[in-house]
């Protein structure tokens, strides 16, 4: 009985801490816990970071994307101290569960648009459960298809032709029996093996050559020749054909009744289609108008002299009447004012020398037509003083338009004029080669932007950043059609920076064109309103409309004048106008 209540004793005092008193703690050895493995993080120690290219030698080359599973090497992150906190190891990536079985198949038939195949992979990325891409099979319980099954979107294609073809317009007809054919008017017809695959859904079996690489150039060689291709497939080496004068690049196409909209489908097992059609989120068109952006590019206005004697014989919109509509339809429009305004301008000498101003009224002209921004690069813009030219840019600000390429004073003159438009980033830059040094801006005074190389490298920033650049320039004056070497070379240095079109606005003569690496070059196009009427080149005047969508110039209309009475462009007759591209196009070597 003792012993029992001995041990009762000793067992109270283990349980109670012997009454209060501190209790030896024990270490216990640390158990040893592995992280669960993780691949390990390796580096190259003899790699080294790309070095950047020199911006002197041209434009950074365009990154491409490239699939996510591809390898890549990594780096090795700084070593931890000793003793720091381990970081936990990063979440796991989610990966198809090999053992989920999708309940229907999906495929797309030749011909479907990159687009809706890639939309549709998404799709299939999001709901594995439900569906599993196949590459061509035929037997998918989802089929992308063309013109067979479920309306799934609409896809706008156009008659085009290498940019350097006289014709502007076809017929739906023409269209037909030159599928059939494989030539047409327009010459022998060409496509890509997925626009082949898309038109034979709709239409059968056609004659047309098939070229699978390079496209530009097998169907540039074999002029004359034309085209289908999808709209967004677009750039400016090709020249939209008007399909019974409609075009995809105006405001007002509407698709209803477009026979090259082609309907783009979904077939298959129905319970499947429904559940596909049901989830389905890509693209409805290829074409989004609210994407669309077109832009008026001019040639040379001064209104002097005989130019604005004329104006205040025949009224002050009178040189506009014919050319206004080219303007005013345009989202942004662009002239290349040479002169300033003078507040003490005279009574204009239609007989007068080369000492240049315009009066104030004169300006009701260029505010009629809806012009956004005024070229300030031209030689005359001081004749009178760099006072009128400050009181010149006064006038437009307080019109609401924008300036480049001349300013109040050195820094202005050396702002891009920005805008933004339907998503659309678009940026005016200019300058002034030749001067006279008068002419030129400086640090506290009015004047055109001398070129430097600082235009270059904004160029290539303004790109970087995602505009359109505009680039143009005020180069000596030839007057000839063709481009001589030194002008080439210049407006050369403008595209190789990243310049999407140059133009340019020294030309009082029309002149060619030219494609270098997808930038637009036109060297001239000629006087607007000026009254040059001693030859047929400087009577001869281009306004070049650049049709921009989705963040690129996707084609280059041509509007045709010919000056008549000193002053006034008129719309030219067809045979003037075919007179006048078979001249620069040969000018341009092509």
């Amino acid at each position: 009985m003792r012993k029992f209540v001995l041990y009762i004793v000793l067992l109270t005092l283990v349980i109670g801490g012997c009454g209060g008193k501190g209790v030896e703690v024990v270490a216990v050895p640390p158990v040893d816990v592995q992280p669960p493995p993780t691949p390990p993080i390796t580096s190259d120690p003899s790699a080294t970071l790309p070095t950047p290219a020199d911006a002197s030698e041209g434009l950074l080359p365009t990154p491409t994307l490239a699939g996510a599973a591809d390898s890549v090497e990594q780096t090795n992150p700084t070593a931890a101290t000793e003793g720091a906190a381990q970081q936990p190891p990063p979440p796991p990536t989610a990966t198809a569960d090999p053992a989920i079985v999708a309940q229907y198949t999906l495929s797309a038939a030749p011909g479907v648009p990159e687009d809706l195949i890639v939309a549709a992979q998404t799709l299939v990325a999001n709901n594995r459960q439900l569906f599993q891409w196949v590459e061509d099979d035929a037997t998918a319980d989802v089929r992308l298809t063309v013109n067979d099954g479920t309306p799934l979107a609409n896809w706008i294609y156009v008659v085009a032709a290498p940019f350097a073809t006289v014709a502007d317009d076809t017929t739906w007809p023409a269209v037909t029996s030159g599928w059939t054919t494989g030539e047409s008017e327009l010459g022998r017809l060409h496509v890509d093996p997925a626009t082949s695959a898309a038109l034979t859904a709709v239409w059968g079996p056609g004659g047309a050559q098939v070229v699978a690489e390079d496209f530009i150039g097998v169907v540039w060689a074999a002029r004359p020749s034309w085209i289908i291709i999808p709209f967004e497939h677009l750039r400016p080496e090709w020249k939209v054909i008007g399909l019974d004068g409609r075009s995809p690049l105006t405001h007002d196409f509407s698709p209803d009744g477009y026979p090259l909209s082609l309907p783009m489908t979904v077939t298959g097992q129905p319970q499947a289609v429904n559940e596909f059609v049901a989830r389905w989120n890509g693209p409805a068109t290829n074409r989004d108008p609210a994407k669309l952006t077109r832009v008026a590019m001019s040639g040379v206005t001064a209104l002097v002299r005989a130019t604005a004697a004329q104006m205040e014989i025949n009224g002050i919109l009178w040189p506009g009447e014919e050319v206004a509509p080219v303007f005013q339809s345009a989202d942004i429009a662009h002239i290349s004012n040479e002169v300033s305004f003078a507040a003490d301008c005279p009574y204009p000498d239609a007989y007068g020398g080369t000492t240049f101003c315009s009066r104030d009224p004169y300006f009701d002209l260029i505010k009629h037509l809806g012009i956004d921004v005024i070229e300030l690069t031209g030689n005359h813009l001081n004749d009178y003083g760099r006072e009128p030219l400050s009181r010149t840019i006064d006038m437009y600000e307080a019109a609401g338009m924008k300036w480049f390429g001349g300013g109040r004073n050195l820094a202005d003159a050396s702002r891009p004029a920005v805008f933004e438009h339907n998503g659309n980033r678009i940026a005016f830059v200019g300058c002034n080669p030749v001067g006279p040094a008068n002419d030129w801006a400086l640090v506290d005074a009015a004047g055109s932007r001398p070129c430097d190389d600082d235009l270059l490298a904004q160029i290539a920033q303004l790109r970087a950043e995602g505009y359109v650049v505009i680039a143009t320039l005020q180069y000596n004056e030839h007057y000839v059609y063709y481009a001589p070497p030194d002008q080439q070379a210049a407006f050369s240095r403008l595209a190789a920076a990243g310049a999407s079109a140059v133009s340019g606005s020294q030309a009082h003569h029309a002149q060619g064109f030219a494609f270098e690496n997808g930038t637009f070059i036109h060297y001239g196009p000629g006087n607007l309103f000026f009254d040059q009427m001693d030859m047929s080149g400087t009577r001869q005047t281009f306004v070049d409309t650049y049709v921009i969508y989705d963040g690129r110039i996707l084609d280059v209309e041509l509007w045709t004048g010919l000056i008549e009475k000193w002053a006034r462009p008129r719309l030219m007759t067809g045979e003037e106008r075919i007179d006048l591209l078979q001249t620069v196009f040969q000018a341009s070597g092509w």
